[in-house]
């Protein structure tokens, strides 16, 4: 079964390398997710709850060619790196703060990612923040002047949460903070509870987001992927395509959608969204009127 579910994981992602359990392949599997399988919230955009057990994570991304929030890219990277023997792999919730008005409040624990343990070494792993996702396997527990991964997408740490200049309001329960740099300085993305979960504090996070008429996903159309030098996201209606140079800098173009035709050639063209059954002129309608 673990040889299927593998064998079938990688011909989505279109991995033909080693799956020996090394850091190497673990960002070669990550960057082949992340370029394969998009961040969409199609499902609870439409009325639909998120399956995030094995079986509804298999038969959507996989049997059905679709994309998924965090929980469902969280919850494929995990048994895929525990099947290839990946050790000390965990799923870890976390609390986003892209955006977010410093001195607000704690988020709710909405986000997930993987950590894995290899050489004594620990890395986190995220394929499913969206739109501005970490493009690389991201060290723990180095000092921030150690921390930096720059990538051909953007520049990436993970520090300390006293790190992120937020005040212990903002901050229960996160341990650390994942930054992306922007226009010159760390912008915090989302911070990571390094407590243990139990499958039902996922579950409850995983029924939020997808069912409560205060999430985002519920009353609103995103969509994200990455290629080796561009970031495509959907932002309802509103296309964009960020293109970044050999030097770092970046330029973005965008363009509003017109029709449920032009938005499912988009979804299956640049977004990889090969699902048949999918109702576009539903899928508009959400996105024409969020």
């Amino acid at each position: 079964m673990a040889e299927t579910f593998l064998s079938g994981y990688f011909a989505r992602i279109g991995y033909d390398g080693e799956a020996a359990p090394t850091l190497p392949n673990v960002a070669a599997i990550h960057a082949h997710h992340t370029r394969a399988i998009p961040f969409e919230n199609l499902t609870p955009a439409t009325g639909g709850v998120v399956d995030i057990s094995a079986e509804g994570l298999e038969a959507v991304v996989l049997g059905r060619k679709r994309g998924g929030y965090c929980f469902q890219h969280s919850g494929l990277m995990a048994r895929a790196l525990t099947e290839m023997g990946v050790p000390g792999v965990e799923n870890h919730l976390g609390r986003v703060y892209w955006g977010r008005e410093p001195g607000s409040g704690s988020p709710p624990r909405t986000h997930a990612v993987t950590i894995v343990t290899l050489d004594g070494a620990s890395h986190l792993v995220d394929a499913g923040f969206g739109g501005f996702n970490p493009s690389g396997v991201l060290p723990l527990g180095l000092a921030p002047e150690e921390a930096d991964l720059t990538t051909p997408l953007g520049t990436f740490r993970v520090v300390n949460v006293a790190e992120a200049g937020l005040p212990p309001v903002d901050t229960a329960t996160i341990d650390l903070m994942v930054q992306g740099r922007l226009h010159g300085a760390w912008a915090n993305l989302y911070g990571v509870d390094l407590r243990p979960n139990a499958p039902v504090d996922v579950q409850m996070a995983n029924w939020y987001v997808s069912t409560s008429p205060a999430s985002r996903f519920t009353n609103s159309l995103m969509a994200a992927i990455l290629t080796e030098t561009r970031r495509f996201t959907l932002a309802n209606l509103e296309l964009g395509v960020r293109a970044y140079g050999p030097d770092g800098s970046s330029t973005v173009e965008k363009r509003t959608l017109g029709s449920a035709a032009e938005l499912r050639d988009v979804a299956r063209e640049l977004f990889r969204i090969e699902d048949a059954a999918l109702d576009w002129d539903r899928v508009y309608r959400v996105a024409s009127t969020a």
